[in-house]
């Protein structure tokens, strides 16, 4: 009999975070079971492991009522980045004149995966 896999997506909007920090992180995190990825980024100790625990526990208690209790085979499939919004703001700096500080935002998406029967 065929495996029959649920996806589940999950849309975080307006991070004020690095890319290339939590990139490090979610290369390691990809296609795990969701317990593992929970217990890994409670002893991981950076601003970065503690936005991503929450958006994965949000994405989980939210598809919750569709994914059976009794089944804990709950991965993570893929996690996506991606651009949103930008903030400029203007500073002075001295002899009168201004910098341009530049302040960018993005969009995580995370696609949780739930198979039935056994693996094989």
């Amino acid at each position: 009999m065929f495996n029959k896999l649920k996806t589940f997506y999950y849309k975080s909007n307006n991070i004020n975070y690095s890319q290339i920090k939590l990139i490090k992180l979610i290369n390691i995190l990809k296609s795990k079971d969701i317990e593992y990825i929970i217990n890994l980024l409670v002893n991981i100790k950076n601003k970065g492991a503690i936005f991503l625990k929450q958006i994965i526990l949000n994405a989980y208690n939210q598809n919750f009522y569709k994914i059976e209790s009794k089944q804990k085979n709950v991965y993570l499939k893929n996690i996506i980045i991606n651009k949103s919004i930008r903030f400029q703001k203007l500073r002075p700096a001295p002899q009168g004149r201004t910098n341009k500080i530049k302040k960018q935002f993005f969009k995580i998406i995370l696609i949780l995966n739930k198979s039935n029967g056994t693996k094989g």
